[in-house]
């Protein structure tokens, strides 16, 4: 067997090696960027439940402050509640903003 024959006989399988090491690269970035979407999703969906559960204990606290008559501390730690969701939600909304720019 000569170098050449030997060659030859080598060229397709290492042509085939190649072509899948940049298919697996392309399978494996995709993949990333998937996970990194769901992951971001997946936070998105629970700071979206904490903004309505703080909204919807905020709009209990005003609805027992109104059948009392007065404020009883309730409308203020819904009010607390509510403004750290909204922090959340909007750092993660700037966070998601800086990430898609870059």
């Amino acid at each position: 067997m000569t170098i050449e024959t030997l060659f030859v006989a080598v060229l397709p399988s290492l042509c085939v090696s190649i072509a899948m090491l940049l298919i697996n690269a392309r399978w494996k970035k995709r993949e990333e960027e998937t996970d990194a979407r769901a992951n971001a999703r997946k936070k998105e969906s629970l700071l979206s439940l904490e903004m309505q559960m703080a909204t919807a204990k905020m709009s209990y606290a005003v609805a027992m402050a109104m059948k009392r008559g007065h404020a009883n501390g309730e409308v203020e730690d819904a009010v607390d509640a509510y403004e750290k969701a909204r922090a959340k939600y909007l750092a993660f909304l700037n966070e998601q903003a800086t990430d898609h720019l870059n």
